[in-house]
């Protein structure tokens, strides 16, 4: 998979449905989220990938709508939100890329989980992005986001899929996996590489219980500063921004939808 375009990139998912699920399953929840469900009625959760905090959610007793550019890797999002116990009537499913986002009007919370924002910036910009998103939400609607940030005079965030302090352009073994959640793999292996000061390009080998090989994938990520984010999120509408520094792990960003863009 390289950095195209969109449709390009969305594609290329299809092959990762079968590990999506172990994937999200180790995605740490965001710190602010609990308390925004306290006050939530309708999250959604874009792109959902295999679905990430679906507990949260269960337990927040909020409908909920899962977006997605791929209707396989959706499906398996929805199939997630079934054994999680979400209920069907409180379960939305929308497949649709974040760039070409539909009205949200029942929607009071966007979460953008694992640095999915980091990776749509490698093929639009940030602005355009964050753009079209207030575009389709309703004033006051609150966004959420788990961010790979670099900060000045310090390494970069750390993640589930990125730390600076291990090796670059070598292979090691990342994450022990469930055979039966990751399509019988065992083990993940990663190989990191920084392409430009802001730029990443993260490769996954999954390997069954033999060695084998059983599927390889890339991802890349552009990495942001508060500033930035501030900045972009500013222009693109969205006001009350508060920065959450990572800490050991992804950084978080939220803010509030106002009725519309800077000029």
């Amino acid at each position: 998979m390289t950095a195209g375009s969109p449709a390009h990139v969305v594609a290329g998912y299809l092959d990762r449905v079968p590990f999506a699920r172990a994937e999200a399953a180790a995605v740490a929840k965001p710190r602010l989220l609990r308390g925004l469900l306290g006050r939530a009625r309708h999250v959604a959760e874009l792109p959902c990938a295999a679905g990430h905090f679906l507990d949260g959610y269960v337990d927040a007793n909020v409908k909920v709508t899962l977006v997605d550019g791929n209707a396989a890797m959706l499906s398996a999002a929805v199939e997630h939100a079934t054994t999680a116990g979400l209920p069907a009537e409180r379960t939305h499913a929308r497949v649709a890329l974040v760039q070409e986002l539909d009205a949200l009007p029942a929607v009071d919370l966007v979460v953008i989980p694992n640095a999915a924002l980091n990776q749509l910036a490698c093929q639009n910009t940030l602005a355009d992005l964050l753009a079209g998103i207030h575009a389709a939400l309703r004033h006051g609607a609150d966004l959420l986001a788990q961010v790979l940030c670099s900060h000045s005079g310090a390494e970069p965030d750390a993640s589930g899929f990125y730390d600076a302090a291990r090796p670059h352009d070598v292979w090691f073994a990342d994450r022990y996996l469930d055979p039966a959640e990751a399509a019988g793999s065992v083990l993940r292996r990663r190989c990191q590489r920084r392409e430009a000061p802001n730029r990443l390009r993260i490769e996954f080998d999954y390997v069954d219980h033999r060695g084998a090989s059983l599927h390889t994938t890339a991802v890349h990520l552009k990495m942001f500063s508060a500033a930035e984010l501030t900045d972009a999120l500013t222009e693109s509408g969205f006001d009350h921004v508060r920065f959450l520094p990572g800490h050991g792990g992804l950084s978080e960003i939220l803010a509030t939808a106002a009725r519309s863009a800077r000029s």
